[in-house]
């Protein structure tokens, strides 16, 4: 019996990004690099696919548009997993990304799963220049609204997501921008030598005010599942960074064990069941939810 995920699972597909955000949760503003083709991972994703059931894909970074292969990624996973998919960018690509429209205007052949385009607003002094991004994108009259506008949806024939602000156009292509500019801390910290490092916390404490566990951000990385994206990522890190952490941390993070389509049979329960609950690793994230509303800029330009 497969199990079916009734909230999102975000494929997760490059470290890369070129925003330079304050406390980003996937530690991509500290020139973390590497990818993921997605013929590499073809094969995995077929497999998955008799083991579980998607309802919504989020493909996501880093900045996914950098990714040479992204179109694959999308092509790809919404014909495996017959899936609604949403790319979600930071858009200051989004008009130069070649054969992503073609890649929107698509539906999956058999179920008719919609494909979308979603955009994190990290700097509110941006929106002018990613709207016109957007427009560049889109073709043929296109429709504006969203609670920026104060105009509601055309539902039929474009959805609501409730965003800050939509444009729908006449090829059916839908994008939605939401303000994603106030971040918490991440687990990945400068210490006072200036060495990255982790938290120290209390796993109940930083689990019940983890927004991955409330939301349910449920990690596909290189054909494993993981519970959550720093717990996928800081073996990855450390290696890249060398963190300032003890032996017995060090063994810690990399103690997580993921599933894949060769454990499953055997894991697949214990895991599932985790996802519930803390683990042990929590403890790397902050206990606190205080975050503070972040400016980025693009990296190689300079702040204002």
């Amino acid at each position: 019996m497969k199990f079916n995920f009734p909230s999102k699972v975000e494929f997760y597909i490059t470290n890369v990004c070129n925003y330079t955000c304050d406390n980003c949760n996937r530690f991509n503003n500290h020139k973390f690099s590497g990818g993921q083709r997605w013929s590499d991972y073809e094969a995995d994703y077929r497999r998955w696919a008799e083991l579980v059931d998607l309802s919504s894909i989020v493909i996501m970074g880093g900045e996914p548009l950098l990714n040479p292969t992204v179109v694959d990624w999308i092509r790809g996973a919404s014909g495996i997993f017959e899936a609604d998919v949403q790319v979600l960018t930071n858009a200051t690509r989004i008009h130069q990304t070649p054969g992503l429209y073609e890649a929107m205007v698509e539906r999956s052949p058999i179920k008719g799963q919609r494909r979308h385009i979603g955009i994190s607003l990290h700097n509110m002094a941006d929106f002018d220049t990613l709207r016109a991004n957007v427009l560049e994108f889109l073709q043929g009259p296109v429709l504006e609204f969203g609670t920026r506008l104060g105009i509601p949806a055309p539902n039929p024939p474009a959805p609501d997501y409730g965003a800050y602000w939509s444009a729908y156009d006449a090829n059916g292509v839908l994008v939605n921008m939401w303000i994603s500019n106030h971040f918490f801390p991440a687990a990945v910290q400068l210490n006072e030598q200036g060495r990255f490092t982790l938290h120290n916390s209390n796993v109940e404490a930083a689990y019940s005010n983890c927004a991955f566990a409330r939301f349910k951000s449920y990690h596909f990385i290189r054909g494993k599942l993981y519970k959550c994206g720093p717990v996928a990522l800081l073996p990855e890190f450390d290696q890249q960074k060398n963190l300032d952490i003890t032996d017995e941390d060090r063994a810690l993070i990399n103690s997580y064990r993921p599933l894949t389509p060769d454990n499953y049979a055997e894991y697949s329960e214990e895991f599932f069941k985790s996802l519930n609950g803390p683990i042990p690793n929590c403890k790397f994230c902050s206990r606190y939810t205080s975050g503070t509303v972040i400016t980025p800029v693009r990296k190689g330009l300079v702040k204002q």
